[in-house]
């Protein structure tokens, strides 16, 4: 290892504690407040990792996340000057990952607002633009009236960029005034007494969150202007976001020297159910307007979206995918054989998601220049009350593609935007960031 890299993994070691664990970190910030996504990547977490593996790489920075989420690490490489490239599965993640990416004029934001409200005030109908199964129980009827005419406004703004901004703030106001609770990912209804009770309004919400999200775009546009990397209007590198799913490729014919990313961890349809998030925003959101290219029936049910991510479904031959991931990961061997018949099919589900998580590292792989790194942060959790070493399975699997590890960090869950009342265990409340380096 040479002198420079030996210092940048020195330096990465040295990361306080109170920098990993968010101790410090705003949740208003321009990265975060957008929209309130489930378990976004904190950025004051990566940003010393990013910059400082930034300083091990020959030449211009390129960033891939195929997990990207919110967009919180692509938001963080396009502070650094960095070429930066995200895909996801859902089509929420992509809505808001196009704006934050975008450049927008901070007076044409403000402007398009005052027509909006205009628009949307001015309106007398109290026609329901939008229909879906117990669409009922999940909103009052005043505020489906409301939240027709915000639908009808934006669908009249012509510009498509302008829309999508303005999606982005529906989805914010339907997740504040549904009757679904948000203590959790999971889709809850709110107790009858509350929801009767409850004064609130969809356009006063819809108003109040455009100026918010003015302001964090506007801040976020400040610091891109203040580093240099926005020129004649627009970022200065590539920022590209993509709909797709990573288990069956990386769409795109580039190349990166890093990867900063955070999978699932295995129990979207359980803890982290970014479906169940998306789905009541997606009711309301045209698919047109986000991306042509996405395929998935999102709407189908409300789990289609966490069904359809990693280990999500139920296919292939169980002993076949043990046969092949135990070869590969002691430690999955380990934890699965220590079950009885009963148990041990409750834990299938495990090693689906493992295989499927190595496949799609697979796919990765191919897209990683010599002398990349890879930055994974993943937690380890609970299955038939024993610990899924999840950290440990992902450094197996990077070792059997003859990929070791750089260096690694653990991080107490402090400002992670994680579920409050599902059944966790302690081990959730920690998370590694396990750093290799493709030589």
């Amino acid at each position: 290892m040479d002198k420079k890299v030996r210092s940048i993994k020195n330096s990465i070691k040295d990361i306080s504690s109170e920098v990993l664990n968010g101790e410090n970190y705003s949740r208003n910030d321009f990265a975060r407040s957008i929209l309130n996504y489930p378990a976004m990547m904190v950025p004051s977490v990566q940003e010393p990792i990013i910059e400082k593996l930034s300083h091990a790489i020959e030449g211009e920075v390129s960033l891939l996340d195929p997990f990207m989420g919110a967009s919180n690490t692509l938001v963080t490489g396009m502070k650094y000057g960095m070429n930066v490239f995200g895909q996801d599965i859902n089509p929420l993640s992509i809505l808001l990952s196009q704006v934050k990416t975008s450049f927008y004029q901070v007076d044409e934001l403000i402007d398009a607002e005052e027509r909006l409200v205009n628009g949307i005030n001015s309106d007398k109908s109290n026609k329901i633009e939008i229909t879906f199964v117990n669409i009922d129980k999940w909103f009052t009827k005043s505020i489906q009236i409301e939240l027709s005419k915000i639908y009808r406004t934006i669908c009249k703004e012509q510009s498509l960029k302008i829309r999508k901004f303005f999606w982005v703030v529906l989805a914010e106001t339907i997740r504040l005034t549904s009757n679904d609770r948000t203590s959790t990912f999971k889709m809850h209804m709110r107790p009858i007494e509350e929801i009767n009770t409850r004064l609130i309004s969809a356009i006063k919400t819809f108003t109040i969150v455009s100026k918010k999200n003015i302001k964090n775009i506007s801040d976020f546009i400040s610091v891109l202007t203040l580093s240099g990397n926005i020129k004649r209007g627009k970022y200065i590198k590539k920022a590209d976001v993509v709909w797709g799913d990573s288990l069956s490729g990386i769409k795109t014919k580039k190349k990166f020297n890093l990867l900063v990313t955070s999978p699932p961890y295995g129990d979207n349809q359980t803890t982290v159910t970014y479906g169940q998030f998306s789905y009541l925003p997606l009711q309301w959101i045209p698919v047109s307007d986000i991306d042509d290219n996405i395929d998935l029936d999102y709407l189908r049910t409300t789990q289609e979206i966490d069904y359809r991510s990693l280990g999500g479904q139920i296919k292939g031959n169980i002993k076949d995918i043990e046969e092949q991931m135990f070869e590969k990961s002691q430690t999955l061997k380990k934890f699965i054989t220590q079950f009885d018949n009963a148990e041990r099919k409750k834990a299938e589900k495990v090693t689906r998601f493992i295989y499927e998580l190595d496949c799609s590292i697979d796919k990765m792989l191919p897209k990683m220049k010599d002398n990349s790194f890879l930055a994974w942060t993943i937690g380890n959790r609970n299955v038939n009350k024993q610990v899924v070493r999840n950290d440990l399975i992902l450094s197996e699997l990077f070792f059997s593609k003859k990929i070791e590890l750089f260096t690694g960090l653990e991080r107490d869950i402090l400002s992670k935007r994680m579920p409050g009342r599902n059944n966790f265990s302690n081990t959730m409340s920690k998370e590694s960031i396990l750093i290799f380096k493709k030589n």
